[in-house]
Parts: structure tokens; C-alpha cells; sequence
């Protein structure tokens, strides 16, 4: 059994050192191979990372090519805004030097317009031809009748078939007869009217085929300027009379009933019954107005009014677009400012009207006018009489504008603003 043992331990101790020199062998040979391996892949890395920085240096000096690019760019456009800054510094001057321009061509052109308006006058007023007037607006007079008798007469306002005549004319007829100044009939009725501006707006059934009247700037006319009044007078067809602008801006009553209506010329070119309605023509032969009114013999002689035309044009487009006419409306009564008033209240002029009365549901009171008020301009034009104050509401003023009312209230002088309303 030792022997055994023996035996077996020496042929262990004969095998060991080969064993371990085989191990040693295979172990030297698997390091090599790893070392050959981490060889290469440090060589492939070497390779990837010279390949990214070649990118990068690619990348980098493409982008600081870009920015140079970029740069020269800005600096480009810096020079474009800061040569459009001096266009545009340039370009206000230019438009400062053409507003002053402007606003002084535009005052010579008021200039010249209000030099223009003179000679018209002067012309008109030099040299007056009846007779051509006559030829220009007595085509498009017509003669307004209840199919019987002639009421009053009117004029051919537009191409529309409409017929502009004094509301006072047609107010009371059932039936409506035109005659035109060719002689045809037509039956008419009442698009609509203004009963305190005393203006009506006829409907005729068919087309007359007759160029309308034109109408003029009745704000330019001026006392002294003649005029001419045509019409069917006391039924005598045709007749044409001359005078001149006695005064402008009335308002008068007239008719029957308490019939205040403002926006008046005065004119003394005789008229009578039947006249109402027709046109009066300046110089020109623009038609100027409605003739309404005449006082009656026995109060006076050489007394006529017309209604203004630039207050028929409003009422007439008016009616003509909508049916009716809102009058602009202040809320109050007033009267002229007399001498006895003006002396009580220290006054130097007896320019002013003085407030009577403030309904109690108006305008003016809500603005806070109160009664004994003296008002003295309305947006800014000095009023001198109850005629100017009403004709300037009436011309220029609609319901809902807002209007500054300057007033004199002991020895307090106020403005006002009030919204207008609609009578």
C-alpha cells in the first residue's frame, strides 16, 4: 500500500511541471492574442476618433466660414437700415415740406373760392339776363293742381321723377296734378315732407323725361344779388319776376296756423298765390330757393320769402332716402334780445337771443340752459338773431350731433354742449 502511494505521488510530481508549463504556454498565448486584440482596437479608435476630428475641423471651419458670412450680412444690412433711417429721415422731411405746401395751396385755393364767389356776385350783379334764366329753369317748372284750379307751383328736382314743392301747397289735397312746362299731365303723390321747413317731395306716376333744375349754394348768397321768381302766379301760367336779396337766415311765421319756418331768404321779386313753391333763381340761373311766403297787403309791400336751398337739399335727399325729415331740435323757445333787455343786464349790443322758455323734456335742459339764458355763438358763429340760431340747426345740425352752446348768464359766460334732439 505505501508503495502504492509512493508511486502515485511521483508520477503526480513528474506530471505537475508539465501541466504547468503547458498552462503557461496557453496562457502566454491567449495574453498575446488579447494584446493583439486591444492592439487593433486601439488602432480603430485612433482611427474613429481622426476621422471625428477631421469632422470637427470640417464643421468648424464651415460654420466660422458661415458666421463670416453672416457677418458680412448684418453688416450689410446694418448699412441698408442705416441708409433707409436717412430715406426715411429725407422722405419726413419731404412730407413736412409738402404739408406746408399743401396747407398753402389750400389757402389760396379758399382764397381763390372765396375771390370766385365775389366775382359771381359781381358778375351776376353786372350783367343780369332775365331771359336766359328764364330759358334755363322754366322747363323744369312745373304747376301743381287738384285737377281743377292750379295751387301753387314746383320745380323737376331730379331725374328720378321727383317734384320739390312748399308742403303748404299740397298739404290739404286729395288728389295731385302736375303739369309740366310742356303741357303733360301727370298724377303725383307726396313721398314725404317737413312740415317746419314748409318742403314737400312729390312722386310723379311717370317719367317726364325733363333734365331737373340746379340747385346753387344758397350760404353764398348775398343781400343786393338779383333773382328771379318763377312760377304760376293767381293761375297765369309762366310768369317769371325780378328783384334782388333783401336779407338771409329769416324766420318768420306765416299761414294760418302758428308756422314758424327759419332758413328764409328775403327777397323783393313780387310773388302771389300761386308762385308758392316754384323756384327763385340767381343769376346764374341756379335755383336758390322754394318761394313760400309774401307778406299780405295791408301789413306790407315787397316782402317775400323762399326757403333756402341748401335746406332743401337736406329735407329732399332726406325724404327721398328715408320717408321723412328729422328736424334737428334744441328744446327751447326764444326771442330777439330787445334794447330794454340789453340795457337791464349791462349789455353793449343787443346781439343775442334770449331763452324765453326750456321744454321740460329737451335737450337744453339736460345741457343746463335755464331760462333768461342769453345765447351768443353756437359752434362757434356769433348768433345775432333768432333767424341765424335756428337756420344754422336747420342747415347744419341732425339729431344726435353734439353742439357747443355759448351763453351769457348774469355776467357768467358759459359753454354749453348739447345733444341735439329731434322735434
Amino acid at each position: 500500500m505505501n508503495n502504492k502511494v509512493i508511486v502515485v505521488l511521483l508520477v503526480l510530481l513528474l506530471l505537475f511541471p508539465g501541466g504547468t508549463a503547458y498552462y503557461s504556454f496557453t496562457l502566454n498565448q491567449r495574453i498575446d492574442r488579447l494584446g493583439q486584440d486591444l492592439a487593433a482596437d486601439q488602432a480603430e479608435q485612433t482611427g474613429r476618433i481622426g476621422g471625428i476630428s477631421d469632422n470637427l475641423a470640417s464643421l468648424a471651419a464651415d460654420t466660422g466660414s458661415r458666421l463670416d458670412t453672416l457677418g458680412s450680412e448684418l453688416s450689410g444690412a446694418r448699412n441698408e437700415i442705416d441708409s433707409l433711417s436717412g430715406g426715411l429721415e429725407a422722405a419726413e422731411g419731404g412730407i413736412f415740406a409738402a404739408e406746408v405746401a399743401i396747407n398753402t395751396v389750400s389757402g389760396q385755393v379758399t382764397g381763390l373760392d372765396e375771390r370766385l364767389a365775389s366775382v359771381e356776385t359781381e358778375v351776376s350783379g353786372a350783367i343780369f339776363d332775365a331771359s336766359a334764366i328764364y330759358r334755363k329753369v322754366s322747363p323744369a317748372t312745373v304747376r301743381i293742381t287738384n285737377g281743377q284750379t292750379v295751387i301753387g307751383s314746383g320745380f323737376i328736382y331730379d331725374t328720378e321723377g321727383h317734384v320739390v314743392t312748399a308742403y303748404h301747397v299740397v298739404e290739404e289735397l286729395t288728389s295731385i296734378v302736375v303739369i309740366t312746362g310742356d303741357g303733360r299731365l301727370f298724377d303725383a303723390t307726396v313721398t314725404g315732407y317737413s312740415q317746419p321747413s314748409d318742403v314737400a317731395v312729390l312722386n310723379l306716376s311717370g317719367d317726364p323725361a325733363m333734365a331737373p333744375v340746379t340747385l346753387g349754394d344758397s350760404s353764398r348768397m348775398q343781400i343786393g344779388q338779383p333773382v328771379t321768381a318763377i312760377g304760376s302766379p293767381l293761375d297765369i301760367r309762366d310768369t317769371l319776376t325780378a328783384g334782388v336779396i333783401s336779407q338771409v337766415n329769416r324766420y318768420t311765421n306765416y299761414g294760418q296756423e302758428n308756422n314758424w319756418v327759419p332758413n328764409l331768404l328775403q327777397f323783393d321779386a313780387p310773388v302771389n298765390p300761386g308762385n308758392s313753391g316754384g323756384p327763385l333763381a340767381n343769376g346764374t340761373g341756379e335755383v336758390v330757393g322754394i318761394v313760400v311766403a309774401r307778406i299780405v297787403a295791408g301789413q306790407g309791400d315787397g316782402i317775400y320769402y323762399a326757403v333756402a336751398s341748401n335746406k332743401v337739399k337736406r329735407v329732399a335727399e332726406a325724404v327721398i332716402a328715408d320717408g321723412s325729415f328729422p328736424y334737428p331740435w334744441l328744446g327751447v323757445t326764444i326771442t330777439e334780445l330787445t334794447p330794454d333787455d340789453a340795457e337791464s343786464r349791462g349789455l353793449e349790443t343787443t346781439f343775442g337771443v334770449t331763452v324765453s322758455s326750456v321744454d321740460s323734456s329737451g335737450p337744453a335742459l339736460t345741457a343746463g340752459i335755464r331760462t333768461d339764458d342769453i345765447i351768443t355763438a353756437i359752434e362757434g358763429m356769433p348768433v345775432r338773431d333768432t333767424g341765424e340760431l335756428t337756420s344754422y340747426l336747420g342747415e347744419n345740425l341732425s339729431p344726435g350731433d353734439e353742439a357747443v352752446i355759448t351763453l351769457l348768464r348774469g355776467n357768467e359766460r358759459l359753454e354749453l354742449t348739447v345733444v341735439i334732439g329731434s322735434r
